[in-house]
């Protein structure tokens, strides 16, 4: 038959094996593990000890995989892209006001440098008519601006509102603005609240890592005036809190409690809001991310203190926003291995993947196509398209089954069920037609793997400690109990 479809791992000093076919993770004794590790390394079914026939009888360790990897929304690529948007991504302006030292913008990435361009109206309405022709079929959809700076184009922005709100009709509309706030005011809070607009603000850090990575061109700091801004609107439009959040770009070589610390004590700031954390991204990136001991130490001891919290073992000091996110996730894999899964089917793709342009639409200041915002414009690979050509399917389904570049590891591979790999993982960045690389996929993979690992082993500590997910539910992003 084959050797199980699982993964073995051990977490202090118990022995786990995850059932890809069921999503489950099972406390299994040493010496299943033995037998289940050498039928790994010898691709034959373990001999018959009684524990592992027991689980064998309850449809656990099957040596099912799928033979063929393709995405299953393949051939719904037209439809989807001709009356299925979501949501369109403007960049109204490839030029900031700031200078940040990890920007992707920056030479130390193959993405496109700072320019002066700027979208023009006649752009700006034909991405927005685009939108809407193509969206027959969604119920809701949303229009987000992005830059550069995109509070630099203001009245654009303005204009786009209003425009789409006179112009869509029997449909949800939302906005969202990622922005570094240093320009934001009255005016542009009022028009933003009349539509409910999501704002998303860059801000890294207390005043000495912020002012260190995120600065004017000029080169001063700009902690004083976003801070400050911010304070100040929020006291006046008590409301604008509702639609806040934090974007921070977390630099390894940084102190992370002190991040930490400061998001956690500064309720003027972040009291209300919710807190989205990244590592300074390592794609496109011409030299090797490294990452101090210290930051990673204090990491893991926020993430400890932060599980002792949840299962009430540690006061409401230890409630820290930035680890909300990343333990979203870990209780969504969790909830998974409480369900019951069908096996894989015969052709798979791993997750991962949106189709492309469908839920994101990123238009840059020239009218072209993109899948998002993350990319690199300089790519051909990732030019999906143009206002004036349409979509390009083929690139598109390309894109979408990117892990035919690694079919053999896939079909393989324990984490198919909970990879977070697009095509973007295996995009060079450089200005050719075919640029995506299994060599850069293969060591995508072999992160995202150990990630995998790292979640089930939080989830074994949490059950071990006795964590109760009956008693949790997720609200807008929010831990709250039941």
């Amino acid at each position: 038959m084959g050797a199980s479809n699982i993964h073995l791992f051990e977490y202090l000093e118990n022995k786990y094996v995850y059932d890809v076919n069921k999503s489950a993770i099972l406390l299994i004794s040493d010496e299943a593990h033995f037998q289940l590790e050498h039928e790994q390394s010898c691709d034959e079914e373990a001999a018959d000890l009684e524990e592992i026939k027991r689980l064998r009888q309850k449809g656990y360790l099957s040596p099912n995989r799928p033979k063929a990897i393709k995405h299953p929304k393949t051939s719904m690529v037209e439809h989807l892209l001709d009356r299925n948007l979501q949501r369109l991504c403007l960049q109204v302006t490839q030029s900031c006001n700031f200078r940040c030292s990890y920007c992707v913008y920056s030479d130390i990435y193959t993405h496109r440098s700072h320019t002066v361009q700027k979208m023009d109206w006649e752009t700006a309405k034909k991405s927005m008519d685009f939108l809407i022709e193509h969206s027959q079929d969604s119920l809701s959809i949303g229009l987000g601006f992005y830059g550069g700076e995109p509070l630099l184009q203001y009245e654009l922005i303005k204009k786009c509102m209003d425009y789409m709100a006179a112009n869509v009709n029997g449909k949800m509309l939302s906005f969202n603005l990622t922005t570094n706030a240093s320009l934001l005011n009255e005016e542009m809070v009022q028009q933003f609240l009349k539509y409910n607009t999501k704002i998303t603000i860059s801000l890294d850090g207390p005043q000495e890592i912020q002012d260190a990575n995120r600065t004017f061109a000029n080169g001063k700091g700009t902690y004083d005036i976003v801070t400050g801004r911010i304070r100040n609107l929020c006291k006046k439009y008590p409301s604008l809190k509702e639609n806040l959040n934090y974007s921070m770009v977390f630099d390894p070589q940084n102190s992370f409690s002190c991040i930490d610390n400061f998001v956690n004590y500064d309720e003027e700031l972040f009291d209300g809001t919710s807190v989205m954390g990244s590592m300074v991204t390592g794609y496109y990136r011409k030299d090797n991310l490294k990452y101090t001991e210290d930051f990673l130490s204090e990491w893991e001891y926020s993430k400890f203190t932060y599980m002792l919290h949840l299962i009430g073992k540690l006061s409401e000091k230890y409630d820290s926003k930035i680890m909300k996110m990343p333990f979203l996730d870990i209780i969504s894999i969790m909830k998974t291995t409480r369900e019951k899964f069908s096996p894989l089917g015969d052709t798979e793709h791993h997750s991962g993947p949106c189709v492309p342009g469908q839920l994101r639409l990123f238009v840059n200041a020239k009218g072209e196509f993109y899948p998002c915002e993350k990319v690199s414009e300089n790519s051909k690979v990732m030019n999906i398209g143009s206002l004036d050509r349409g979509f390009d399917y083929e690139k598109v389904k390309q894109l979408l089954n990117v892990g035919q570049l690694t079919e053999k590891e896939c079909k393989d591979c324990f984490a198919i069920r909970n990879c977070g790999l697009c095509a973007m993982t295996a995009d060079t960045g450089e200005d050719e037609e075919n640029t995506l690389s299994r060599e850069l996929k293969l060591s995508a993979c072999r992160n995202m793997r150990a990630q995998f690992e790292d979640k089930l082993k939080d989830i074994c500590a949490l059950k071990r400690c006795g964590f109760n997910l009956e008693q949790f539910q997720v609200q807008g992003g929010k831990y709250a109990a039941r």
